[in-house]
């Protein structure tokens, strides 16, 4: 045997345990990025709670919220399959993508510069976030199969097998947590039985589940990542499935479009849901071609291969009808957030429609043009998705110079115009051009159009907060815990903290429908009170001092959320004591010591009598 016969026989002999060591190394470095995630998330949902720092600033909160979601997902994914310079060049563009992403997204709905948000969805919509993870995804799959194959762009085969693995890993994970929490909560409803309740209220814990969750995600990646043969398995399997459906949905397209001669299209149009329903049908149609053609390289049954040609060609007509339906609207009533997305949308369709017809005109039944055609338009989406979370082509900002220049064409009255849309449902944009309809000319009616914005109920030249309870309601939701019977401070509930830099910390009893314990404690020793303001349900805790007539937020009180706090001053039971540490000066700043929780009694089982 020659030398190098050895060195590949030793090599082949030593790499089942190199193998197996480099997956239990992998499978630690995976669970200390979910573990790592999980108490990053727990830190910012405390935060979020208390309404304390990084909370308080919306732009940074919204980016770290966005960063720490997604980027350890792409740094569990990478492992193993990226080199590691790929890795980190990747991790960091993924990193300034969320955190540039999010922080527009803050930028262009002013609400949160006037009050603190009282919901993380309002912060980040449902609808970015899906935008943001298609990017995401869609690019994670180009760097992998790049860098696999060592090319800017991979080859198809690769970029197929990248995607699917991921998506399969991704529903895996999802069926695996979905399993995890069923198990548990039905381990709590067991214990409860018996009338052990703790168990379910450990697990309610943010500081349980939001660990447990990331590390039950990262496990489930790392299992699925490191079983390529039972996930090639599983894809190959649904695949096969969803190809035998082409036929079904081919045979329903190809119907719709041969009956819409006798039926005409008003019956179509007016439903008001055409473009939605028919865009949906082009992406269906797209999918299941897919999942027919595979990677190409497999052969295909002859009626499949048959089934992909006819929905290629049926896909063009219903994209048409689809855009047409789009430019109607448009033409009648203007964009809208909706349509400019839909708009987009449709774009992606076209690219499809359109690169599959020349597919099936150059290739024939092979399809082979639809290889570059998907490549093609994965960047085509990314760049749209770029452009419609920026500046670039916002929705809002869109949709407010098409409704504002339709105003000014007379095309719209002042009598008729939407100003609750500009209002509501573009941010910024139509909250500044509000501020601008109110004090300069729009169109022919200009003076009669600015009166009927400042008289407008709902065409606030700001976003604001609904306006708050009246002042007896809000008293009445305060209870004095100390002294017991005296009066809460009339003046503060009166106040208008609308302009105050740290309103972002106010407990919300002050401005909303909230319940508040409060004490009037002298904590500064100058003779009189000041006031501790704390939210019944786990919100801010805060000290106010009243300075020139004017209440002043003197600070938050640390340690707020930590176990038996809100118990013992419910009970009133606070007293003044002496620092443990003293102050650090540092410069012109003085910084103290915050102590962390100390940790909580152990919790036996609890046994409750039944109440007759």
């Amino acid at each position: 045997m020659t030398m190098a016969g050895c060195l590949i026989a030793c090599h082949l002999r030593a790499s089942p345990k190199e193998t197996a060591m480099d997956l239990r190394v992998l499978q630690s470095y995976r669970l200390a990025i979910g573990l790592a995630q999980g108490l990053f998330l727990f830190g910012l949902q405390q935060a979020f709670a208390n309404q304390i720092w990084p909370a308080t600033n919306a732009h940074l909160f919204a980016s770290l919220l966005m960063a720490g979601f997604f980027v350890p997902l792409i740094a569990i994914s990478g492992l193993g399959n990226l080199r590691q310079r790929t890795l980190a060049i990747w991790l960091a563009v993924a990193t300034l993508i969320c955190v540039g992403l999010a922080s527009y997204s803050i930028y262009r709905m002013p609400i949160f510069g006037v009050a603190p948000p009282t919901r993380v969805w309002p912060l980040v919509s449902s609808q970015f976030v899906v935008c943001l993870a298609a990017l995401l995804f869609i690019a994670d799959n180009l760097v992998v199969a790049g860098d696999a194959d060592r090319r800017w762009i991979a080859r198809y085969p690769t970029l197929f097998d990248a995607s699917w693995k991921h998506g399969v890993q991704a529903a895996l994970a999802l069926l695996f947590v979905s399993v995890l929490w069923g198990i548990l909560f039905l381990g709590a409803q067991l214990f409860a039985l018996i009338k052990i309740v703790w168990v379910g209220r450990v697990i309610a814990q943010p500081l349980f589940w939001i660990p447990v969750t990331a590390v039950g995600v990262a496990y489930a990646l790392h299992v699925a990542d490191s079983r390529a043969r039972i996930v090639n398995g599983a894809r190959t399997l649904v695949l096969v499935l969803l190809s035998w459906l082409l036929p079904v949905m081919t045979l329903l397209a190809a119907g719709f479009i041969l009956t819409i001669p006798f039926t005409g299209l008003d019956v179509l149009w007016n439903t008001k849901r055409a473009t939605a329903i028919l865009l949906t049908a082009a992406g269906v149609l797209v999918f299941l071609i897919n999942a027919a053609y595979q990677d190409g390289e497999d052969e295909t049954a002859r009626l499949l291969r048959y089934c992909r040609a006819a929905a290629a060609i049926v896909l063009l007509p219903i994209v048409a009808l689809a855009s047409y339906a789009l430019m109607l609207r448009v033409n009648q009533y203007g964009w809208t957030p909706d349509r400019v997305i839909a708009a987009a949308l449709a774009v992606v369709a076209a690219c499809y429609a359109l690169g599959y017809a020349a597919a099936i005109a150059r290739t024939g039944l092979s399809l082979r043009w639809l290889e570059p055609v998907n490549v093609g338009t994965a960047f085509v989406i990314i760049l749209l998705f770029l452009t419609l979370l920026t500046p670039l082509a916002d929705p809002a900002r869109i949709s407010v110079n098409s409704q504002l220049a339709r105003l000014e064409a007379g095309i719209v009255t002042p009598e008729k115009f939407d100003y609750n849309f500009l209002r509501v449902k573009t941010g910024r944009y139509g909250a500044d051009a509000l501020d601008a309809m109110a004090k300069q000319a729009y169109g022919p009616v200009a003076a009669d159009n600015a009166e009927r914005v400042r008289r407008s109920p709902f065409a606030a030249a700001r976003p604001s907060w609904p306006p708050p309870p009246p002042a007896e309601k809000r008293l009445a939701n305060i209870t004095m815990v100390l002294p017991k019977g005296a009066e809460f401070p009339a003046s503060l509930i009166q106040q208008d903290w609308s302009n105050d830099p740290k309103r972002f910390s106010l407990p919300r009893c002050l401005i909303a429908d909230a319940k508040c314990e409060a004490a009037l404690v002298d904590i500064d020793g100058d003779g009189t009170d000041e006031v501790l303001l704390v939210t019944v349900t786990g919100g801010s805790a805060v000290a106010l001092k009243r300075r020139d007539d004017r209440w002043q937020i003197e600070g938050t009180l640390s340690n707020a959320f930590c176990h038996g706090f809100r118990d013992g001053f419910g009970k009133g039971e606070i007293t003044l004591a002496e620092p443990k540490y003293k102050d650090i000066q540092v410069g012109s700043q003085r910084v103290v010591i915050q102590e962390s929780c100390p940790p909580r009694p152990p919790a036996g089982p609890t046994i409750q009598g039944r109440v007759r």
